[in-house]
């Protein structure tokens, strides 16, 4: 074996395993801050502090949601009575079943706050315990870089391309608007958010264009420089 090629093989086999240790530690750690620190702090601090019991209360869009859900399980009661799969309910049953379901889907929809709560702080030490394995461990990140720099080296022209092209079109593709407004969705939730629509739709027609005025711009400009064979096969599926 070439001494390069054993180099490339020890820095490999080091990089993967930083890469590992980046991934399994911060995710640890966001666990049990996440599970073992906030939600049991959480769970004694609304009982005792009614401000913030009245900040993690169920809010307005899960209100309405709520009785959205209601009006589903009062329709399933009735129906559930007119096939003869439950006997028929008084009314006062029935108004204690819906009582019963409306309590359960408050202490759902609190307990989903404190959690999103929670996901603040323990990203926040997720975040934290990334950036410090990466700046004490300076050489191994370097030796990420190098790694990454080799596989992609080792890449062909067409597969470079491919690659610029894949990862444009999931970014900047017809279909990513779609995509971009479910991403942003998601991490609103993910920490307990109101989604205001409007203000999503502005992210997703600004941030998009711009990722794709970028990414034309380094294609034309710098992209022949590093590598004049890739963008020749770019500009040649263009032309097609």
């Amino acid at each position: 074996m070439l001494f390069e090629d054993r180099v490339f093989l020890y820095a490999s086999t080091k990089s993967a395993k930083f890469l590992a240790l980046l991934i399994v530690v911060p995710w640890v750690l966001d666990l049990l801050v996440h599970d073992y620190v906030m939600m049991p702090f959480l769970d004694r601090y609304v009982e005792k502090v009614p401000l913030a019991a009245e900040m993690l209360d169920v809010r307005r869009s899960q209100k309405i949601q709520m009785i959205k859900d209601l009006n589903i399980e009062k329709a399933r009661f009735r129906f559930e009575v007119e096939i003869g799969k439950s006997p028929p309910l008084s009314d006062e049953e029935f108004w204690s079943e819906l009582r019963e379901k409306a309590v359960e889907l408050r202490d759902e929809w609190r307990l989903e706050n404190r959690q999103a709560f929670a996901n603040i702080w323990s990203d926040m030490v997720y975040g934290v315990a990334l950036f410090l394995l990466m700046y004490f461990n300076q050489s191994k990140v370097a030796m990420i870089k190098f790694t990454g720099y080799k596989l992609l080296n080792n890449i062909s022209d067409s597969g470079k391309a491919f690659l610029i092209i894949l990862v444009s079109d999931i970014l900047l593709g017809y279909h990513s608007e779609a995509g971009w407004h479910s991403l942003v969705e998601i991490i609103l939730d993910h920490y307990g958010l109101e989604t205001d629509q409007a203000a999503v739709t502005f992210f997703v027609c600004l941030v998009p264009v711009a990722l794709d005025v970028f990414i034309k711009f380094w294609v034309y400009k710098y992209l022949p420089r590093l590598s004049p064979s890739v963008g020749n096969i770019l500009d040649e599926i263009r032309r097609h």
